[in-house]
């Protein structure tokens, strides 16, 4: 009680980041086989019918996707990437023939479609979070140094390209395969090395700071609680989960902004716990727990259902485990924030 009144309080301290060497195994050091998909299509478009090797591209893409959701728990950005690129031009290809891409222009078109789903990720990472939250797992890597040498990389490749062609550059057939061909497929390749490098790297000189950001909407002494899926059956938890990468003041400011999106009131998230949970890809995160306290019921813009306390020692319903370690320190926060501040 007494940590957690003093948690309450000082909302503004500082807490230091809890950091473990990150215990990879083998699975977990290969993420970027989410690349192969693409490296596959790339190099088979040369070889094999365009139509027929797109969606041999995009089924397995899928296919690597769903178990990667279902086995692993995990949503690797780089299948992700290859299931809407990919599957983009698939589609174009499928049902408009030539109308959409022009004959010999394929492999720039899906690298054109590549790029812009990468940009899509880099410059509104919050579309990918919602995406994560809402199916229940959790984010253990980070895509966005590949997802900038994608986007750099492509960009100046069919700037290129496009350069060359408005030039009527007479090029040889081995210029013209190198630039078509090779260009693209080296571009995700080095991604692949860079990937695997790096994440061999940070598993042996860094420490993980991957935060889970959680927050508690309480009103009245009572515990906003909504229910989720998770593999197998549904259980109730705290509303707000966000994955976020940062110090615990970016996480604050994170979670202000985040509370924002739910209700209108003016009470900021209070920080009130910070413990450390090893998630299934073998990556120590960071669980940051935050109350927001709002006056009125109606105030808060998400769908679940306040709970007293003792409602829920009683009937005892399905929880989440995470909640289970929360429990009592939420008991006393709204207690404290109920008594002391309303």
């Amino acid at each position: 009680m007494n940590n957690t009144v003093i948690l309450f309080v000082d909302s503004l301290r500082y807490i230091e980041n809890s950091e473990q060497d990150m215990s990879m195994n083998l699975r977990n050091k290969i993420v970027s086989i989410g690349l192969v998909p693409i490296i596959i299509t790339l190099i088979g478009l040369h070889f094999f019918p365009n139509t027929e090797m797109l969606g041999a591209g995009l089924a397995l893409s899928i296919i690597m996707l769903g178990y990667n959701i279902l086995k692993m728990k995990d949503l690797n950005f780089f299948l992700l990437l290859g299931t809407f690129g990919i599957g983009t031009c698939f589609f174009l290809r499928l049902f408009w023939g030539y109308k959409y891409i022009p004959l010999n222009t394929i492999t720039p078109t899906v690298e054109f479609s590549l790029m812009i789903f990468a940009f899509i990720y880099y410059s509104a990472p919050e579309l990918y979070k919602d995406v994560v939250s809402k199916l229940g797992i959790r984010v253990c890597f980070s895509y966005k140094f590949e997802t900038k040498i994608i986007i750099i990389l492509s960009s100046v490749h069919l700037l290129l390209l496009y350069i060359i062609k408005t030039l009527n550059h007479d090029w040889s057939p081995e210029g013209r395969f190198f630039m078509i061909n090779v260009v693209p497929v080296s571009i995700y390749i080095i991604c692949l090395i860079v990937n695997t490098l790096g994440i061999h790297i940070v598993a042996k000189i860094e420490k993980s700071r991957q935060n889970i950001i959680r927050i508690a909407p309480i009103c009245n002494g009572k515990l906003m609680l909504s229910q989720k899926n998770i593999p197998s059956n549904k259980v109730w938890d705290i509303p707000i989960e966000r994955n976020f990468e940062g110090n615990i003041d970016d996480c604050r400011k994170y979670a202000v902004k985040t509370a924002g999106r739910f209700t209108t009131n003016d009470v900021q998230p209070r920080l009130i716990l910070q413990y450390g949970e090893e998630c299934s890809c073998g990556i120590q995160n960071n669980i940051l727990l935050f109350i927001l306290p709002i006056k009125d019921e109606k105030d808060i813009k998400i769908e679940g259902r306040f709970i007293g306390f003792d409602e829920i020692n009683k009937s005892s319903p399905q929880l989440n485990p995470h909640i289970k370690k929360e429990l009592e320190h939420l008991k006393d926060a709204a207690s404290l924030w109920k008594d002391f501040y309303l």
